[in-house]
């Protein structure tokens, strides 16, 4: 593009569209025109106040501009050289001076631009070079990857052009954008419904601007093929019962009982949930726990999951197994579920404690007797042992404690009737001996009845004896407190 400027005295005008004629007024007063030329396809020339502006688009190119000069002049680049913008001549003497500017594409998003001064003498003129920004829309990102609970997201769109957006047939109904308040509009909310099926599915938001259009893809994964089991182990006692095991899936679950669990069974009934199996299990008469392991799969999914079903064995001890004894000695005795007599089989190290023989207990059980000897020192003994049977791995332990000559004291009563005194703050186990032979763990307001009438001495033995109360004094009754809570004998 060509433009030729009018004639016009220098007096008259500083500035002209595409001449600097206020260089020649200053240089040569005595020249009255000067010829001005703007040569460019890609840049306009531009007037604002004292300085000259070359306006280029974003694309690269070059611009010519025709200055007639009175004497010798210079241009160059205040603040330093631009990178994208070259200058054709730096320096030239009297006459027409053409300058070319030249600048690379503009790859940025925003306006940039560089100052020439060219100074002629005592006259400067300042040309300012300025290269548009690259139009353009962009957005944070082109990909969202969403799980099958679907939920919302956020696209910033960074733009220096108006722009507009659509959601794709392929997302319609399940991605969907929410207003937003308080937000600038270049930030858009989406949100994304749950996807209830095993499929992956995607979905296309078009984002449209004068610069092309912009696609966002989201993709949203499906469910993953599930099979859970509510507990992860199930324990069982010995004796037989029923067990259920809550299966939660989203897809078919076949249930797998290995040969080795013919003790357990699947029971089917009506009443029951699909998603709820229940089972039977058989008594176990072994000394040994067992294991099943049930599995509900998937094989076209390659999914599982596993219940480990853990029974007891049953119980050797029938009575409880602990046992203890006053200070005098006794004969004790453990019951075992079964009439199977080996001595061998238990083990204990107490030389106060004999295996005096076996006898039937009650239910087909066997009952082993032991015979405790007395206790003479102060302290208080136990001995624990070990009651097994061969080839079985779950042995059980028995205790028998015993009290020492500490931590007693004595009355005797003369009534038929009588009630323990209060032990106030008892934590730990006591015997109360009613005198007549016969003895019980100790409770607050325990009664006895004598058989015979007559003095009975009544003897407390414990681990301790704190504070005690007795309720009713009757004329006969004699206190021994000798021992009790660490007392010199």
């Amino acid at each position: 593009m060509s433009v030729r400027m009018m004639r016009r005295p220098v007096c008259s005008s500083l500035i002209l569209l595409a001449v600097l004629s206020g260089l020649l007024y200053s240089c040569r007063p005595e020249l009255d025109y000067v010829d001005n030329t703007f040569r460019s396809d890609v840049a306009a020339l531009k007037e604002s106040g004292g300085d000259i502006s070359v306006v280029f688009r974003s694309d690269s190119g070059s611009a010519s501009l025709d200055l007639t000069a009175s004497g010798t002049w210079k241009a160059e680049f205040v603040n330093g050289r631009a990178y994208w913008c070259t200058l054709s001549q730096t320096e030239g003497k009297r006459g027409v001076a053409t300058l070319t500017f030249t600048v690379q594409a503009n790859g940025e998003y925003e306006d940039r631009s560089a100052s020439v001064l060219f100074t002629c003498g005592k006259l400067q003129r300042t040309i300012v070079v300025t290269q548009k920004q690259r139009d353009a829309m962009l957005l944070s990102s082109g990909r969202v990857e969403m799980d099958s609970d679907g939920g919302s997201f956020t696209v910033e769109v960074m733009s220096n052009i108006d722009f507009s957006h659509r959601i794709e047939p392929d997302g319609s109904g399940w991605i969907r954008t929410v207003p937003t308040k308080g937000l600038e509009k270049s930030i858009l909310t989406f949100s994304v419904d749950p996807n209830t099926s095993l499929d992956r599915r995607s979905g296309t938001v078009i984002f449209e601007g004068t610069a092309g259009p912009e696609e966002l893809k989201i993709y949203q994964k499906g469910e993953v093929p599930t099979i859970v089991i509510s507990e992860g182990t199930v324990p069982l006692p010995a004796e037989e019962g029923t067990f259920r095991v809550e299966v939660a899936s989203n897809i078919d679950a076949e249930l797998v009982v290995p040969e080795s669990c013919a003790w357990l069974k699947e029971l089917r009934t009506k009443t029951i949930s699909t998603n709820t199996y229940l089972f039977s299990y058989d008594r176990n008469h072994s000394r040994s726990g067992r294991v099943c392991e049930l599995v509900f799969r998937n094989e076209s999914f390659s999914t599982a999951d596993t219940v480990r079903i853990e029974q007891k064995c049953a119980d050797i001890l029938l009575s409880s197994g602990e046992i203890y004894v006053p200070s005098v000695g006794d004969t004790v005795s453990f019951l075992t579920a079964e009439q199977v007599s080996n001595p061998s089989m238990i083990k204990f190290d107490a030389s106060w404690l004999k295996l005096v023989g076996t006898e039937p207990g009650e239910g087909g059980g066997l009952r082993y007797l032991f015979r405790v000897g007395q206790n003479k020192g102060d302290g208080y003994r136990e001995m624990k042992g070990r009651i097994s049977r061969p080839g079985f791995d779950s042995p059980e332990e028995f205790t028998v404690c015993q009290f020492g000559q500490r931590h007693v004291f004595t009355y005797t009563e003369s009534r038929s009737e009588v009630t323990a005194p209060e032990i106030k703050d008892m934590t730990s186990p006591a015997i109360i001996l009613w005198g007549d032979g016969k003895y019980e763990f100790y409770e607050i307001g325990l009664s006895h009845k004598y058989e015979q009438d007559g003095l009975h001495t009544i003897r407390i033995e414990g681990k301790e004896i704190p504070l005690f109360m007795i309720h009713s004094l009757k004329d006969g009754m004699r206190f021994d407190f000798s021992k009790i809570a660490g007392a010199e004998q």
